[in-house]
């Protein structure tokens, strides 16, 4: 009866623990591990070359996962900020744009990760001037939602000011979806660099993918 016990209170603090570990940062240090640069991916086009969801990414720690847009039916736009893109990004970096600008509905971006993570996390940026609110959500192997974190930002133009929203598990978790609400009510977005900490278990390929692009959301934005 001891042992039966002592076994039911380690199951419950170890499910305990993990839910515990969840949470978010705006810190970007906190995720370090690698990194993706949409530019080194996809080249930095012009503002009217697009690309169907989703896109498969390499990081720079060989990572490898897909990118597109939730729903899995829009394309989506690779810009660079101070060529194609006037905002908070630094300057230079490439940045992926969700085209709502252009006619598509707004929704978020969906990142899958072939290798699970502990960490996930982007510079995002709503494309009309003024206050937003971003969030992010992480699913696991089987698309089911782990947690969902927001935090406020104010878009406009500073070069190296962008706001970063990240989040983290340490249970894997094998996607993350990126989004805002403006003060208009529009999901208008546009991600920066992404960084990710992979787990300490490599070589543990999940097929996952479209399953989690079929979600929902609404947007608006900015060019040169």
């Amino acid at each position: 009866m001891k042992k039966l016990t002592l076994l039911v209170f380690c199951l419950v603090l170890a499910v305990g623990s993990s839910w515990g570990a969840v949470g978010f940062t705006t810190y970007p240090n906190a995720i370090n591990q690698g990194y993706i640069d949409w530019c080194a991916n996809y080249g930095c086009y012009n503002d009217y070359y697009q690309f169907p969801t989703p896109q498969v990414w390499t990081g720079s720690t060989g990572a490898t996962g897909t990118v597109g847009l939730n729903g899995g039916f829009q394309n989506f736009y690779n810009l660079q900020e101070g060529v194609t893109w006037n905002g908070q990004f630094a300057n230079g970096q490439g940045i992926l744009y969700n085209g709502a600008l252009f006619g598509n509905n707004g929704v978020d971006f969906v990142l899958t990760f072939d290798q699970g993570v502990t960490a996930a996390g982007t510079y995002i940026q709503s494309d009309y001037y003024g206050p937003f609110t971003a969030f992010v959500t992480l699913y696991d192997q089987n698309s089911n939602v782990i947690g969902v974190f927001s935090a406020n930002g104010v878009s406009g133009y500073g070069p190296g000011t962008a706001l970063f929203l990240g989040a983290y598990d340490s249970v894997p978790f094998y996607a993350a979806q990126f989004g805002v609400i403006d003060q208009f009510g529009l999901d208008d977005i546009a991600i920066g660099t992404t960084w990710y900490n992979t787990t300490p278990e490599p070589g543990t390929l999940v097929l996952f993918g479209s399953s989690v692009l079929g979600l929902a959301g609404y947007l608006r934005r900015r060019l040169y």
